[in-house]
């Protein structure tokens, strides 16, 4: 049995597959698994899954009706027989050692989660963030984070972008966790359940994941409509309510979540990127009104 399972959600990305399939069957770790699951795509994405199943016996492939990027996430960690899994979305790629060093680090710490940083790629520009001045205020000397931080790193920094890929998980903390389906931007509701879960978090600056931003796509482009972004942040919110609850019962100190959740809460955020002057205006007449409710459960709750 191979150590890692690498799963990989698909859904019309034709344009981009090969270039991310490749770049797993490069690795310079090669005790690995794949599964693909094909969420019903519409362009030739399944046929070149297909393709890859046919030469490679490590490649298995699942097709189903569409469910949504949590409903494939949802299929492959019930298809998982390995220990670990990692995660790359179809569209981006990873760098040739970036196994290795996730795989080499868990076994030397012992870690549930080992999470590294990651390039942004868009346009032809790659774009790179100092991840050793992000990770380094809360580690300890072996590189651990405590899972507080890790969550208000979620809250302050990824929750749009949330998180599966760009690491190795023991797979055993899944157990019972699956991404909610049927929601706006459904696969980030679990992701901070991990970390309460994990025994120990280790998170290298290292940068070997490479995440594609694809011209028209909603971080990129913009949302455009009120109802579109109100959609979007009351989905956050929810989100957001959620993490801060398990963090209080896990007795961690909530104000800084907080305090991250209403910087999010901004006309300009990426959710409000396109928006004409007026919805401008409704929209953040309407976060206003969500900070104050959001306060006044906090003082009734004190």
């Amino acid at each position: 049995m191979a150590k890692v399972s690498i799963g990989v959600p698909v859904y019309n990305v034709a344009e981009y597959l090969p270039q991310c399939l490749d770049s797993i069957l490069n690795q310079t770790f090669q005790d690995f698994e794949v599964i693909l699951v094909d969420d019903g795509s519409t362009d030739n994405s399944f046929e070149i899954c297909q393709e890859y199943v046919a030469k490679d016996s490590r490649f298995r492939l699942i097709h189903q009706e569409n469910k949504g990027l949590a409903g494939a996430r949802n299929t492959i960690i019930k298809n998982v027989k390995t220990e670990f899994i990692s995660w790359v979305d179809s569209d981006d790629w990873i760098e040739e050692n970036y196994l290795k060093l996730l795989v080499d680090t868990q076994e030397k710490t012992d870690a549930d989660m080992v999470t590294m940083g990651h390039k942004v790629y868009q346009d032809g520009t790659v774009y790179i963030a100092n991840y050793a001045e992000r990770f380094g205020e809360h580690q300890n000397s072996e590189g651990a984070i405590p899972a507080e931080y890790m969550i208000e790193d979620l809250i302050r920094f990824n929750l749009m972008l949330p998180g599966y890929w760009g690491g190795v998980d023991r797979i055993s903390i899944y157990k019972g966790v699956f991404c909610k389906e049927g929601y706006n931007h459904e696969d980030i509701s679990s992701r901070h359940k991990l970390y309460l879960r994990a025994n120990k978090i280790i998170a290298i600056p290292d940068m070997m994941y490479v995440y594609r931003i694809r011209s028209g796509s909603i971080t990129n482009g913009g949302i455009h409509t009120f109802e579109k972004a109100k959609e979007v942040l009351s989905t956050f919110i929810m989100v957001y309510r959620e993490i801060i609850y398990l963090a209080e019962l896990a007795n961690f100190h909530v104000d800084m979540y907080y305090k991250a959740m209403f910087d999010k809460m901004s006309v300009n955020e990426w959710y409000a990127w396109g928006l004409n002057d007026e919805d401008k205006d409704t929209l953040g007449k309407y976060i206003e009104d969500c900070k104050e409710k959001i306060n006044k459960f906090r003082i009734q709750k004190i």
